[in-house]
């Protein structure tokens, strides 16, 4: 690797590992468009999990028993599964051109919706997701679990899909982000193997993840204390912003 792929993996370490024990969500969606920037879109995904499941073992440290329910947690995960498998079988049929431009657009979605939830789309959408939280409450966190699965090995953005259910439980912030992190410790452990296997990860690109992971670990430290004494509205907003620059850069 040259100097500007080390710069660009130790960053998306660092940045990924704040947004992951800070707020939870947003980590794989921001990671994956600033790897595209210097690598192909598959490659990068594959190089996210290893880069995701480091910050995943400090989160581990940091937010240890802070989670939901244990039946709770079984339901998302063994929802998720199938999802899992799915996301694996379609990987290697997407091509890599549409599917960098895939993640972009739906990073600018993902951020926008999040930033200004009063615009028209995205209320719409909310009615949507309102009816099928209304319609189907019981089977939710089946769906939800199942599509996370599916993202998370697609583009790295279970979070996301996972938070949408979770956000109806009123969680504290610190459940909530601990939830995530436990979900994506699971996943992420699995999907660095699947992308082995499929050939999307090899064991050379992994030793070029290692000069991230002390960033990883910086970045997993300085998000748990923004976490913990920052305004995480303010926080949230930069983390979004960022996303939708990165995002907007991968669609072109």
């Amino acid at each position: 690797m040259n100097v500007t792929e080390v710069c660009i993996i130790a960053i998306a370490g660092l940045c990924s590992g704040i947004i992951k024990n800070g707020v939870g969500v947003g980590s794989g969606i921001f990671l994956l468009p600033t790897l595209s920037l210097a690598f192909p879109a598959k490659v990068a995904l594959g190089l996210g999990a290893p880069l995701m499941l480091a910050s995943d073992v400090i989160g581990m440290r940091y937010y240890w028993k802070q989670w939901t329910s244990t039946p709770e947690l079984m339901r998302i995960l063994l929802s998720a599964l199938p999802g899992l498998l799915i996301g694996t079988i379609l990987l290697p049929i997407i091509p890599g051109k549409a599917f960098r431009i895939g993640v972009g657009i739906f990073g600018m979605l993902y951020s926008v919706g999040m930033l200004w939830p009063s615009l028209p789309p995205i209320v719409f959408i909310k009615k949507i997701s309102s009816v099928i939280n209304t319609k189907y409450a019981n089977k939710q966190i089946y769906i939800y679990g199942a599509m996370g699965g599916v993202a998370t090995v697609l583009a790295h953005a279970g979070g996301l899909v996972w938070s949408l259910y979770l956000v109806t439980r009123n969680l504290d912030k610190r459940v909530f982000v601990g939830t995530i992190v436990l979900l994506f410790f699971i996943t992420n452990t699995y999907k660095t193997i699947a992308y082995l296997y499929i050939g999307m990860l090899t064991p050379s690109s992994l030793f070029s993840v290692l000069p991230a992971i002390p960033f990883v670990f910086l970045g997993s430290y300085l998000g748990n204390l923004a976490n913990k004494k920052l305004n995480s509205v303010l926080f949230r907003k930069i983390v979004l912003a960022t996303i939708f620059i990165v995002s907007l850069n991968m669609c072109f």
